[in-house]
């Protein structure tokens, strides 16, 4: 997150973008109040992304929750 998403290659572009978004925490809202360029591929991104790891965060909760046996009274 600390460096402009342009100067990595194809590949870790489409990485740090889409499978672990660093770059939505930073560069895209960076960019779009810089330039104004990209405005729905920032927010529609930012919402997307969003709901998707909001969405497998409870998936890993209610899973967790489901397997959990307390311990005492």
């Amino acid at each position: 997150a600390k460096y402009p998403v342009s100067i990595y290659s194809g590949t870790i572009r489409i990485i740090i973008s889409f499978i672990i978004p660093f770059a939505f925490t930073a560069f895209y809202p960076a960019s779009f109040f810089l330039t104004g360029n990209k405005g729905w591929f920032n927010i529609g991104g930012l919402i997307i992304i969003s709901i998707l790891l909001f969405t497998l965060s409870l998936l890993i909760w209610h899973k967790g929750i489901s397997v959990y046996e307390s311990s005492g009274s």
